[in-house]
Formats: C-alpha cells, sequence, structure tokens
C-alpha cells in the first residue's frame, strides 16, 4: 500500500509541472496540486497516478473557468501571460518562448492533449482516460494542434 507521503514525493513535482502548462500560472499550479492531495486518500485508489493527473486536468480546468469567469466581471480580460515553468532552471530561448505561446493559443482539449501527450509523454490511451475521453478523439485533437502548430510556427523555414 502506498502511503500519500509516497505519492507526494514520488509525484509532486511532475505533477506541478503538468499544472503549469495547463494554467500558466506557477503558484495556482501548485495550489492545484497541493488541493488534489489534500482530497486524495491513496487507500481507496486502484492507479494513483492516474487518478491523480486526473484530478490535476481537471482542478486546472476549473481554475482556467475560474479566471474567465473574473475577466469576464472585471471588463478587463487580457490574455494569460507566460510565466516561467516549474522547471525555471532550463535555459528559456525565443523558440522557446514562441512554442509556449502557440500551445497556449490552442483550444482547451487540444492543449491540454499536448500537454499529456509530449510533456508528460503519455500513450493515447492514458490520456483518454485522464481527459474522459476516446483515444480517437485524442488522436484527433493531437492532429488538430500539430497542424494548428505548424502553421502558427511556420512549420517550413525554407
Amino acid at each position: 500500500m502506498t502511503t500519500l507521503d509516497e505519492l507526494f514525493a514520488a509525484h509532486y513535482v511532475a505533477l506541478v509541472r503538468l499544472a503549469v502548462q495547463l494554467v500558466d500560472d506557477p503558484e495556482s499550479a501548485e495550489d492545484v496540486v497541493q488541493d488534489v492531495f489534500a482530497a486524495v486518500n491513496p487507500s481507496r485508489l486502484d492507479d494513483p497516478l492516474r487518478y491523480l493527473r486526473t484530478a490535476v486536468v481537471n482542478r486546472s480546468r476549473s481554475v482556467l473557468r475560474r479566471r474567465r469567469t473574473v475577466r469576464a466581471f472585471a471588463g478587463r480580460a487580457r490574455p494569460m501571460e507566460l510565466v516561467e515553468p516549474a522547471d525555471s532552471g532550463t535555459v528559456r530561448t525565443d523558440e522557446r518562448v514562441r512554442v509556449l505561446a502557440a500551445i497556449d493559443a490552442l483550444p482547451r482539449r487540444q492543449r491540454e492533449a499536448v500537454v499529456l501527450r509530449y510533456y508528460e509523454d503519455l500513450a493515447v490511451g492514458e490520456i483518454a482516460r485522464i481527459l474522459g475521453t476516446t483515444p480517437a478523439a485524442v488522436s484527433s485533437a493531437l492532429t488538430r494542434a500539430l497542424d494548428t502548430l505548424v502553421v502558427t510556427l511556420g512549420g517550413d523555414d525554407d
């Protein structure tokens, strides 16, 4: 039986990285992951990591929904700013900033699929389970996202 402390030690950093990619805010990402850990009972889980990833994706969606609502009522909707990721020790280049901005501009489902596939290196079937959809829908979202990214980022360097 895996304890909550063991799950936290093994997966906290990776889950924060996942949340940062979805909410673009390290503080909110940490809050999301801490909320997930506060609500989890590892003794009741068959696959704790899958549960944690799914919960992080769902709570990240809630954070984004709340932000949208606040911005709508504040009357001054503004785009989310890119912030340092949880692994900010990496060297940031202009190209990386462009790629992150392009991913951020994707529709929610496509952005989630791209982050889970290419940042978390999950298989399409696992992504489908986390997002509560079919593998075909995930594949379609990834294809559309990659097509959009090629156009946005200029796939050919002439």
